[in-house]
């Protein structure tokens, strides 16, 4: 894996986050101010290592380091690995997400199996490697593609810094467990700030269950990306939340196709 070099899933979660469903907010006219910022803030490759940090309502905790790679092919659909580092037989090692017509298509290796099997993302409840994100929230977190209409409101300020404010209302077909997500994009630096998640379950979708936050001062920018270090996502429902934090961060003209695949998982994770 040398060849692939580096963001982490910081990367992911706080860097290459953007609204959902790129493609249809481009036609919307008066959003597509917004859909430029958040493409110019998207590498075309990325891998790095990052440590997630769960603490339960009990307050109990769970650490995992993980890397993570992506590429956006000149044709074809955007491709995302994430592996656990030190995974135990029998736990989920690796995920390959790709871009498609609903969540995504998805694939888990499990640390022993001869092989990786296709997987559903579909459930809030169904949590990235034990912590508080959900294999939806990730797949939103890493811009995988989604059906739905999506809505530019007013634009509002996030610790001093001036953000857009999209809402996204994820298509019936789509497989989401939301009912609609409000993300805040900073206008300078096109990094997300802020994204809140109604699940229709909790509270009746009267306000967010799931809360991803970046604070200003954890920004960094590095040439034309502004790269997030450390995140935030809290589950209102059960209590529980992620710290995400990077630990490091490269952005290469290209990783190794043949990373991306099925096959490739078991190599993945170390």
């Amino acid at each position: 894996m040398s060849s692939a070099r580096a963001p982490s899933v910081l990367a992911v979660f706080l860097l290459l986050g953007a609204p959902a469903a790129a493609p249809a907010l481009a036609a919307t006219g008066s959003i597509q101010e917004v859909v430029d910022c958040a493409l110019r803030n998207l590498p075309p490759s990325a891998h790095g290592v990052a440590k997630l940090v769960t603490r339960a309502s009990d307050g109990s905790e769970k650490a995992v380091e993980v890397d993570y790679w992506s590429h956006q092919p000149d044709l074809g659909a955007r491709q995302i690995v994430i592996a656990r580092r030190a995974a135990s037989s029998g736990e989920v090692a690796a995920y390959l997400f790709s871009d498609g017509d609903a969540i995504g298509e998805a694939w888990a290796y499990a640390k022993g199996q001869a092989k990786a099997q296709r997987i559903t993302t579909r459930g809030v409840e169904v949590r990235l490697f034990g912590s508080a994100v959900s294999l939806e929230d990730f797949a939103r977190f890493a811009r995988v593609a989604f059906p739905g209409k999506v809505r530019r409101l007013d634009d509002a300020e996030i610790g001093g810094r001036k953000v857009y404010v999209v809402e996204t209302t994820p298509g019936p077909d789509s497989g989401s467990e939301y009912a609609r997500i409000v993300t805040s994009i900073d206008r300078e630096w096109c990094a997300i700030l802020r994204r809140e998640s109604f699940d229709p379950s909790f509270e009746n979708g009267s306000r967010p269950r799931k809360t991803y936050s970046v604070e200003p001062a954890d920004v960094r920018v590095d040439g034309k990306f502004a790269n997030p270090r450390r995140a935030r996502l809290e589950d209102a429902k059960d209590g529980s939340s992620t710290q995400m934090e990077v630990l490091s961060l490269e952005l290469p003209a290209a990783v190794d196709d043949t990373f991306f695949s099925p096959d490739a998982l078991p190599r993945a994770s170390r």
